[in-house]
């Protein structure tokens, strides 16, 4: 229990004669027991005192680990702000990776596909098996998708040129690129035509390129000793003829 002094009796008073004698006895008698309350609680003040100035230096030391605590929370808390921007980078870069070794395998793959189409080609040629057919299939002569229906078993494939020509009449051509060959149906997409145009029912066609590109167009058949010449000025209009230089030079070495 906190100290407590105990009120101080009525003083006597020179006002009050008849009872200054007994107030004033009453009065001085209560003085030793005042005076140690009195230094009780002035003892227990300077301990609270005390205790105030010590909790008060405790209080500062706490606020300022407080402050040190929070501070390292900040610190805490911007480092893992860091780490997560660092860990969505990663995953941007994965998903990059990704995307990249998609696209790559893509790339590998449509390598893979023409390689085996080439491939295929090559093994065609070996075994003999042609690149050029006949389609009586109606077109006419005009830049766009075209389809033919041609002999299954033939080597044409996706992305090969393709020349198709009326039978018969060299001046009338259309040349293109194969987009697609299944069963007997080949279908093209033409790029080029020639000057004449019309609607034919009778087509040769093969490989070929563009008019004008060496080695486009050029009719079958050829024996040995022959030479492809121009019929006429016409594009492709071509034959195969007898090497009669070559064959005179001949006879003219042998005494003929």
């Amino acid at each position: 229990m906190p100290a407590q002094i105990t009120a101080l009796p009525t003083p006597p008073s020179t006002n009050d004669p008849s009872n200054f004698n007994t107030r004033a006895d009453a009065f001085l008698g209560q003085m030793p027991t005042f005076v140690t309350q009195a230094n009780a609680v002035a003892t227990e003040v300077n301990g609270l005192a005390s205790q105030v100035t010590s909790d008060k230096a405790a209080a500062a030391a706490s606020a300022a680990t407080a402050t040190t605590k929070a501070s390292l929370a900040a610190d805490q808390v911007g480092l893992a702000a860091n780490q997560v921007a660092l860990a969505a980078g990663q995953v941007t870069l994965a998903a990059g990776q990704v995307s990249l070794a998609t696209t790559q395998a893509g790339i590998a793959t449509t390598k893979a596909n023409d390689a085996a189409a080439i491939l295929a080609q090559v093994q065609n040629v070996a075994s003999g098996v042609s690149f050029s057919t006949k389609s009586l299939t109606s077109n006419a002569i005009a830049v766009g998708t075209k389809t033919w229906t041609v002999d299954a078993g033939e080597s044409f494939v996706e992305g090969m040129p393709i020349y198709a020509v009326a039978n018969g009449d060299p001046s009338r051509f259309m040349v293109g690129v194969c987009t697609s060959y299944a069963g007997t149906t080949l279908t093209v997409a033409v790029t080029q035509t020639s000057a004449t145009t019309g609607t034919i029912s009778n087509w040769n066609i093969s490989i070929g390129g563009v008019p004008g590109v060496p080695g486009a167009g050029f009719p079958a058949g050829g024996l040995p000793g022959q030479l492809l010449r121009k019929k006429s000025a016409v594009d492709f209009d071509t034959e195969w003829v007898l090497d009669t230089a070559g064959a005179l030079f001949t006879w003219q070495q042998q005494g003929i």
